[in-house]
């Protein structure tokens, strides 16, 4: 007789290189959303929901940061590393020891494509975001 396997019953993860993609494509939060589906795939609505509100504060935080900080392209980039690294961190602290279990009981991770799509999907709403804001409160006053 043959052992049932449990690969069935395990909802799709998005995994650490997934997350990691997601955030170099669309900030943090494309990060948040996917920490917070895994959470939801796995019952924990609740933690999904903090920690995508944790993701949208962080990512607000980062917008807040005075211009003068960010002067050129390679600061830019820096601190889209900074991000990453930042998000890898956090989200091995949150689920690490969950993807260690899951993976020895044989779950299957999304694909990184869609992970690449859920990038462009952060990227796509930060953007519209943006722009309703420049729409309602005019451009930011010149830096001093």
């Amino acid at each position: 007789m043959t052992e049932p396997t449990r690969q069935g019953s395990l909802p799709q993860l998005y995994s650490l290189t997934a997350m990691g993609i997601g955030t170099f494509l669309g900030s943090a939060l494309a990060a948040g959303y996917m920490l917070a589906s895994n959470y939801a795939a796995l019952g924990q609505r609740k933690l999904g929901q903090y920690v995508l509100a944790g993701s949208v504060l962080f990512v607000l935080l980062l917008v807040l940061l005075p211009s003068s900080w960010i002067t050129s392209i390679q600061a830019g980039i820096v601190m889209m590393f900074i991000q990453v690294a930042t998000v890898l961190l956090v989200a091995q602290k949150l689920q690490g020891n969950m993807f260690s279990s899951y993976e020895e009981m044989g779950g299957k991770y999304y694909s990184n494509w869609r992970a690449v799509v859920v990038g462009f999907a952060a990227t796509l709403v930060l953007m519209v975001v943006s722009i309703l804001l420049l729409v309602l409160f005019g451009p930011p006053p010149p830096a001093a």
